[in-house]
């Protein structure tokens, strides 16, 4: 309903008010005393109503309902709150306002009328919703008054939209604000360089432990919100598939599927049986997959199959995957794939994924490991025709693929180094002769068990028994528990029914006998391949067994374990060294009968809140474990296959209870703390008994090995331990001092020369790939990082969005609780960071569905609407109009944009830095202005044409900038398209696959020649200027 009245506004003299009213003025409409409604009234002639002064006004009814009745012979008042401030009398009455071109509201949209009609008795029109464009036709009914238009919270609503706006078109990178986590300025650098690539194909080559994972989800966060990766597989070992799910959705709120063997076989089974003319591809199942190596790899034989079956199974993983046409490919661990030749079944894989996906990550700390050859199979991933040849490649050949931090030029955002000193400590446990006679005589009865049976092993070349004694060996320097549990179960298996020896079986008691060091993990085919079904003298083993396994029940009957004893102690030490009686302890152990007993005398004897983690539990399980060993627990004791991709910086004492054969698996161990995060130096005690066979291989591959790396200068925790240190070698090493300890110290020092020369071979290798310093990154930069006002800004645009639709909102200690349009009521924060320790609120961030809704609805301000006018708070500020102003220069390849705010005023003048200051103090303070009401419709119309045409000269020069830089850039654009063209090509003539490579080649070709056709005329600048908010600014 509107009406026309004459109203007269009372002074302050009879209680009514100081100040002049405005259009848009928005009081109470009384009549007949009770009946009343909300109101918004328009000057319709002159701009205000002073005190004392009479006024034709146009009075929109905003509930009619309220005062059905009313007539122009009627009188009414106009109040604010209980005071009346003026009355009036009523000369027209309207009972539907509308007209065409009209803004109104249809269910909270903002809409146009675009035309009004009534057909049998039903008034309606058609409108345009502004948001999208879409034409409807409604009931008048419908409709509601575009009254909050200018309230308060919408104006500040626009001024924050535009300003997101804003940084979106020019924030180079927008990951790491949409990210859980701040990263580390040489994670920054890595991003920068990989989005600054000419193409996305990269090897990420940082030293272990400087967060590769974190890095590459910056680099997947960056291409989703550019719209460039869509379809992301990630190929990782299997050991590290749990951790890869974990860190993305923790740190980048990134959903992953893990297909392991077991999932794809399950899958494959399921498909196949479908009668249908299109089969299933399982890898389109999902957008976001981490799948394992060796679940990928084609196949070319398999004993007991068939070539059909063999196909098959092939068809369901590297045909599929390159069928399902994904946009990113990561390879973690990728000097894994590089094998020793072209031939080796990873390699093959990686190959044609490499050459099917455009964009490519390759992960790994040693990409080189000092073999240019095994380097170059690699870089062929990223461009075979760049790295053909042979020998090491030069920097500048690698410095456009390579990304790579070193920890010595790892800092953070004050400088200080990422990495804290290391201590590591050797513990001999002795065997008193008293004390531990039993345990003394049960190692020498079990050693020399252990070399027997070695030796008939050798005999008899019967490589798996062999392999089973030395077991025994580690068993007993473990514990006297795990050395009984696993004779029990070998007397046992030798008193029933014989068992084929194979590698299966092998495998089996193995994790029978509770082993889960690593060489469960990583066995070598060829350890089996002279694998004969030949038996040992079965009844004179178990009569021995039956002897030992009675002396061990006596060692644990009637003594305490030398190896316990001496840990519980060790425990104590470090806690008064620590000060700290809630010290963290992380104990390794390979074998699982040792790790249930320290568990169970650590929590008896010693009263420590323990968990364990061991290679039969689950991913989740190990992880909750984790969570309960950060939040409670004191000690942890885990496995070696368990603790494989689970980060624990959190503690700092590690206690190696059992010694690993292979020193870098030492390395992994103390690398689970020693990571970026950890605040104190570590402690590292590697626990071994006095005079053992894990003494004297300690004292070469620990002691004088680190004699050699300090000599050289290469640092112990690099991963070239990894590739250099040949298994087979170290466990030579172990087989003499158990075999012939007369002959160890001539073949360690055989031993150590040749360590010496690979290294000597790494050290002139060392410097061969291209590094960042952090240094570079520059200071505001990690400002803008550290200390992004985002947060805020979507916390107060969503605030003053839900104020302007009418929706109620509650603040919490946790955030902010709303039931936004379409959706249930939730309760929602805008620390992102924080989330991730308090499950309960959603983290909203920028790409969240709520906020992209409320930036489309912040629609440009057009001639058609009325100026809002504003009054600052600050005090008495210059009288003008002030407005927001998009401007886009583009072409088809290539966008500039900024937003500018403008402020012309009533003289004329242009003031750039009262235009800034205004449009921050709209964003950042909640009590900065009053919107006290609108100027007419004309008024309006003639203001907004004025400022656009100064606007659009103040703004000449910055056109002028941006069509100088993209006319500049078209060359560039189409020479890298043409390159890009060029070597898609080549990558797609590389596919194993005919009908995939012709189908790739033949879309190729078609995008080539319709780009070609395109160019000219897409390489055309369009400039386009749009006004985003304009309000008038009085001093009165």
């Amino acid at each position: 309903m509107k009406i026309i009245a004459n109203i007269k506004l009372k002074q302050s003299s009879e209680a009514g008010r100081e100040n002049p009213v405005y259009s848009g003025y928005r009081p109470t409409f009384r009549w007949e005393g009770d009946r009343i409604s909300d109101c918004v009234i328009t000057i319709l002639e002159g701009n205000s109503i002073k005190p004392g002064d009479h006024a034709k006004v146009e009075i929109k009814i905003l509930h009619p309902k309220k005062i059905e009745g009313i007539t122009t012979v009627d009188h009414f008042s106009i109040t604010e709150g209980s005071r009346v401030v003026a009355t009036g009398s009523i000369s027209e009455i309207q009972l539907h306002p509308f007209k065409t071109g009209d803004l109104v509201l249809y269910n909270k949209e903002d809409a146009e009328v675009l035309e009004l009609s009534k057909i049998f008795g039903i008034e309606k029109a058609k409108i345009k919703i502004l948001k999208n464009g879409q034409i409807l036709d409604t009931k008048i009914d419908q409709l509601e008054e575009q009254f909050s238009l200018y309230s308060d919270s919408k104006i500040s609503f626009l001024a924050i939209a535009a300003k997101i706006k804003g940084e979106m078109a020019n924030q180079s990178m927008l990951a790491p604000l949409e990210s859980n986590i701040v990263p580390l300025p040489h994670q920054i650098l890595a991003l920068e360089k990989v989005m600054a690539g000419q193409f996305l194909r990269f090897l990420i080559a940082d030293e272990v432990g400087m967060g590769k994972t974190i890095e590459t989800g910056l680099i997947l966060k960056e291409l989703k919100l550019r719209g460039i990766a869509k379809r992301t597989l990630i190929v990782v070992p299997k050991s590290a598939m749990g951790q890869w799910q974990q860190e993305m959705k923790k740190h980048f709120n990134e959903l992953f599927h893990i297909y392991d063997t077991d999932y794809i076989n399950t899958l494959s089974r399921t498909f196949s049986r479908l009668d249908m003319d299109n089969e299933i591809n399982l890898f389109t199942q999902h957008n976001q997959i981490i799948v394992s190596m060796d679940a990928l790899k084609p196949i070319e034989t398999r004993q007991g199959w068939s070539k059909q079956k063999v196909e098959e199974h092939n068809r369901y993983r590297i045909q599929s995957v390159l069928e399902a046409e994904f946009d990113l490919l990561v390879i973690d661990e990728c000097h894994k794939v590089g094998g020793s030749s072209t031939q080796v079944g990873r390699f093959q894989m990686a190959d044609v994924l490499c050459n099917a996906i455009p964009n490519v990550l390759l992960l790994s700390a040693t990409p080189h490991r000092g073999k240019s050859d095994h380097f170059r199979r690699i870089l062929q991933l990223l461009n075979a025709d760049a790295f053909a040849g042979e020998g090491m490649p030069t920097i500048p050949e690698l410095e456009s693929y390579v990304v790579r931090t070193e920890k010595r030029q790892a800092i953070d955002y004050n400088g200080k180094k990422l990495f804290n000193q290391r201590h590591t400590y050797k513990i001999e446990v002795p065997l008193d002769a008293i004390k531990h006679k039993k345990q003394k005589l049960l190692y020498e009865e079990v050693t020399k068990y252990v070399v027997e049976g070695f030796n008939l092993a050798q005999q008899t070349k019967n490589n798996s028994y062999g392999f089973v004694m030395i077991l025994f060996q580690r068993m007993m320097s473990s514990s006297t528990q795990a050395i009984l549990d696993a004779m029990q179960k070998r007397a046992n298996r030798l008193s029933g029914e014989r068992q084929e020896v194979n590698k299966e079986n092998i495998i089996s008691n193995m994790e029978e006998f509770g082993f889960e060091g690593q060489m469960e993990m990583d066995f070598e085919q060829k350890i089996f391949s002279m694998v004969e079904e030949t038996q040992a003298n079965y009844d004179t083993e178990l009569s021995i067994l039956q002897g030992l396994i009675r002396n061990a029940k006596d060692c644990l009957d009637q003594e305490t374990d030398a190896k316990v004893e001496y840990l519980l102690a060790k425990l104590s030490e470090v806690k008064r060294k620590e000060n700290n009686p809630e010290t963290k302890f992380l104990i390794f152990t390979e074998f699982t009968s040792t790790q249930f007993m320290l568990k169970k005398i650590l929590e008896q004897k010693g009263g420590y809140v323990c968990e364990a983690i061991n290679g039969s539990m689950d991913f989740d399980e190990r992880v909750n474990a984790l969570k309960q060993f950060k939040e409670g627990a004191q000690v942890l004791i885990c496995t070696d296959a368990a603790g494989e991709s689970l980060n624990m910086q959190f503690a700092h004492i590690v206690i190696n209870y059992d010694m690993p054969w292979n020193p870098m698996v030492l390395e992994q161990r103390i690398g689970r703390v020693d990571r970026i995060g950890q605040s104190y130096e570590v402690q590292a005690f590697n626990m071994m008994l006095d005079n053992s066979v894990d003494k004297r291989v300690y004292e070469v591959i620990e002691e004088k090995l680190n004699q050699i790396l300090n000599q050289l200068g290469i640092d112990k925790t690099a991963d070239v331990l990894d590739s250099t240190l040949e298994r087979e070698q170290i466990n030579r090493l172990y087989l003499t001092s158990l075999l012939n300890p007369a002959k160890f110290e001539q073949e360690s020092s055989s031993w150590l020369e040749d360590i010496k020369y690979k290294l000597r071979d790494y050290k002139s290798t060392e410097g061969a790939l291209p590094t960042m310093d952090s240094k570079d990154i520059k200071a505001e930069k990690v400002d803008a990082i550290k200390h992004s006002p985002l947060p805020k800004w979507l916390e107060n645009l969503t605030k003053n969005y839900l104020q302007t639709k009418g929706i109620a909102y509650k603040s919490l200690l946790d955030g902010i609780k709303f039931k936004f349009p379409g959706h249930k009521e939730g309760i929602y924060t805008f620390n992102i960071k924080e989330s991730v320790n308090n499950p309960i609120p959603e983290p909203i961030s920028l790409q969240h569905e709520f906020i992209q809704s409320m930036l489309i609805d912040a629609i440009p301000f057009t001639e058609s609407q009325q100026i809002p006018i504003v009054k600052l708070k600050q005090g008495n500020s210059t009288a003008g109009q002030w407005s927001l102003w998009n401007l886009e220069v583009k072409n088809q390849f290539e966008t500039s944009q900024i937003i500018q705010p403008i402020f012309i005023s009533s003289e004329g003048e242009n003031f750039s830095a009262f235009a800034q200051n205004i449009w921050d103090k709209l964003i950042q303070e909640n009590d900065f202005f009053d919107c006290i009401g609108v100027l007419t419709v004309d008024e309006s119309k003639k203001i907004f044409n004025t400022i656009s045409k100064k606007s659009e000269s103040f703004l000449q020069a910055k056109y002028e900038e941006f069509e100088t830089n993209l006319l500049g850039n078209t060359d560039k654009i189409k020479s890298n398209k043409e390159k890009s063209f060029s070597f898609q090509e080549k990558q797609m003539h590389r596919i194993g696959i005919e009908n995939i490579k012709q189908s790739r080649l033949n879309r190729l070709y078609q995008e080539k020649e319709q780009w070609e056709n395109n160019f000219v005329t897409s390489k055309q600048i369009v400039p386009n200027l749009t006004c985003l908010l304009m309000i008038n600014i009085v001093n009165e």
